[in-house]
Parts: C-alpha cells; sequence; structure tokens
C-alpha cells in the first residue's frame, strides 16, 4: 500500500499534546474522547506527513498530471449555517453515512502539513471538528483510492467516486463560519 512506509511514524491520540490535537481537530464538546474513539486516531507530522501526500496524491483523479483515469460520480453539499447548529450537523453526517461506505475502512485525511489516519465510523462521527481547522482543503482518502471526500475551506464537501450509483444531496447553502 501507498502509506505502509509510514505506519510506525504515526503518533497515537493519548500521545499528542493539546495544542497538537488542535491542529487537526477544533470540538470541545467531544471532549474527552471515548477511548474506543481515541484509540483510532493516529496523527503523522512534518516532512514524512508531506511525503506521504505526495505519493498518496501520485495518479489521484483531480490532484495528478499523472491520473490515468476520472471520478466518474461526484457530489456536493454546501455548509451554510451548519457550525452552530446540531441539528445540520447531523444532516451531514447523515449525507456523509449516506455514501456507503464502510465504518471500517482506514480513512487517511491530508491537509496541508500533517496526516490524520482513522476509520470511516470516526470521519462521520466528528466531521466538523476535522473540519474546522481546515485551510485549503482536507482531503479524505482509503487505501484503495476509488474515491475521495474533500472539506474545502469555502464551506463545501464535495465526495468523488467511480461508482455510477444515483448521488442524493442535502439543500444546504454556504455561508461563513462562525468564530468558535
Amino acid at each position: 500500500m501507498w502509506y505502509a512506509e509510514y505506519e510506525d511514524q504515526f503518533h497515537s491520540w493519548e500521545h499528542l499534546s493539546v495544542k497538537q490535537r488542535e491542529e487537526f481537530f477544533i470540538g470541545e464538546e467531544y471532549l474527552p474522547l471515548p477511548p474506543t474513539h481515541a484509540d483510532r486516531i493516529r496523527v503523522l507530522h512534518g516532512a514524512p506527513a508531506r511525503e506521504l501526500i505526495k505519493k498518496a496524491l501520485v495518479g489521484f483523479p483531480g490532484y495528478s498530471s499523472t491520473a490515468t483515469s476520472k471520478f466518474t460520480r461526484e457530489e456536493s453539499i454546501l455548509l451554510t449555517d451548519v457550525w452552530n447548529d446540531q441539528s445540520k450537523i447531523q444532516q451531514v453526517r447523515d449525507w456523509l453515512h449516506n455514501k456507503g461506505l464502510s465504518y471500517s475502512s482506514l480513512v487517511h485525511l491530508l491537509y496541508d502539513d500533517l496526516v490524520v489516519a482513522t476509520d470511516w465510523k470516526i470521519v462521520v462521527k466528528y466531521w466538523d471538528a476535522f473540519a474546522w481547522r481546515v485551510g485549503i482543503e482536507m482531503l479524505a482518502l482509503d487505501s484503495t483510492k476509488s474515491w475521495a471526500c474533500s472539506f474545502h475551506h469555502e464551506d463545501a464537501i464535495t465526495f468523488s467516486s467511480h461508482k455510477q450509483a444515483p448521488i442524493q444531496g442535502l439543500p444546504l447553502k454556504s455561508s461563513k463560519r462562525p468564530v468558535r
């Protein structure tokens, strides 16, 4: 796998300082995380993270000039007034859940300078905490690279895949995020 040589360089949630956690996870209402959730979050920082991101994006549709295929399915959701509304945050969770991915799938969240390894269940549950600190984009992808879920700084999430299944979107509009 494209990430195997970096596995032993990831740091577990419990070995991260509060400052290190806040680089990718902002959500005091979720803390402390249940131990079963914290155990599923690992982080790679610095040069190794940048190297892994480069490897992950080689040949990846929309991110690499060497891509040999394009995603055939794309769906976006706008995040208007979502950030402080628990019912709308839940609607986005439902939207992510309905992508049909296995909750146990290993997912890598690619930020500018760090990579978070977790599973899809954790991404769905805490999507707003992971997405809060997004610079330009946080890209979620699994080991097969058959799909991507991009969390944009413009308050939008785009899910792309090679599947031809019909897509359902939620009618949420875009707006600026309030300060937490």
